[in-house]
């Protein structure tokens, strides 16, 4: 039996080096590229049974060279270094069809693990992770808004949890004698853990009925008062702040007049809903990272508190509006006065009662 073709890609060359032997020690065969064009060159011409690509590469980045491997190979098994990786950017490699995602730097043991493993799998439907680089609730996130049927399993310490998805909700969980919603709160507080998500696997039962941002909006409120003791998030505890009120909200400032697009994004990024064409992920991004800045800012120059700015973002312009638990990004059209949109809006959050 032929030995197994592996490409390695990494724009460092002492990288890629130091993976071939590795590899090669255990009796893989190994091609490697310093660059994504190199790689999809190489990729083109022979046959590999898996690639090894870091996320961050000039040029093309492992995620653009991801998208030309899965559409020149819709097959192809990937896996991603994530050492520089931001988590949004993990959360876009899932989606484009990663295999697994690795922390640099690597050591021997765990790449040829990894690399045994992901070849042995008959199973393409099995990502492989850990939370350090996909948080819990961006897999909760990105599993509902695609209405994955999935199941995911986490591994903390000495506990196994499982969390089931269906038709854009988390339907089922369980970790230890905690099953339901308290199962999922006790699972967001880990902050690592190796987690496996498998597809078009259904839930044994139902046990929550909750919306996904609802318990997620509750479990960040429960790790903050249990960390922190935030004294503002009882206004939302007690609102009842449930998802088709946040859904409502989103609606309704979409339809101020001047917007083109609305999201609503927890203070961590985390999309919790949004009315908008593109990428919302980004969109959060920029309104909880121009929120947070401004806020900081704010603080340091002793310019009082920030309550809404704009940031120029390619052609488009955002709104972004500070709320206690979230921040709100409006996609503005070209001759929309920000101040009169702000305004607007925020007779739109007071309206809706959720602050």
């Amino acid at each position: 039996m032929s030995p197994h073709r592996i490409l390695v890609v990494d724009d460092e060359p002492h990288v890629v080096k130091s993976c071939a032997r590795m590899l090669q020690l255990e009796g893989f065969e190994v091609e490697i590229a310093i660059s994504g064009a190199e790689a999809l060159a190489l990729y083109r011409d022979h046959l590999f049974d898996l690639a090894l690509v870091d996320l961050k590469m000039p040029d093309m980045d492992g995620l653009q060279l991801l998208a030309a491997l899965k559409e020149h190979d819709p097959k192809a098994a990937v896996v991603i270094f994530t050492a520089y990786g931001t988590k949004e950017s993990v959360v876009k490699a899932l989606r484009l069809g990663a295999r697994e995602f690795l922390e640099k730097p690597l050591d021997a043991r765990t790449l040829v693990a990894t690399v045994r493993r992901i070849l042995d799998q008959t199973d393409e439907a099995i990502v492989h992770g850990n939370l350090r680089s996909m948080s819990l609730p961006s897999i909760v996130q990105i599993n509902c808004t695609e209405r994955n049927k999935a199941r995911l399993r986490i591994r903390h310490g000495g506990e196994e949890g499982h969390i089931f998805f269906a038709d854009g909700e988390v339907v089922h969980a369980a970790v230890g004698s905690q099953v339901g919603e308290e199962a999922v709160y006790a699972m967001l507080t880990w902050e690592d853990g190796d987690f496996d998500l498998e597809m078009d696997v259904s839930a044994p039962r139902r046990t929550i009925t909750t919306g996904w941002s609802g318990l997620l909006l509750e479990g960040m409120r429960r790790l903050d008062e249990s960390t922190v003791g935030l004294e503002e998030l009882q206004e939302i505890e007690k609102e009842g702040v449930t998802d088709k009120m946040i859904q409502e909200l989103t609606k309704a400032l979409a339809k101020i007049e001047g917007v083109t697009g609305a999201v609503i994004a927890a203070r961590d990024g985390i999309v919790l809903m949004h009315e908008l064409e593109g990428d919302p992920e980004k969109e959060g991004a920029v309104a909880v990272f121009v929120g947070n800045a401004a806020s900081q800012a704010g603080e340091i120059l002793g310019l009082g508190s920030f309550e809404w700015g704009t940031v120029l973002v390619g052609k488009e312009t955002t709104l972004v509006l500070e709320q206690p638990d979230y921040y709100v990004g409006l996609r503005l059209g070209e001759r929309a006065s920000p101040a009169i949109v702000a305004s607007r809006a925020e007779a739109v959050l007071k309206e809706n009662g959720v602050r």
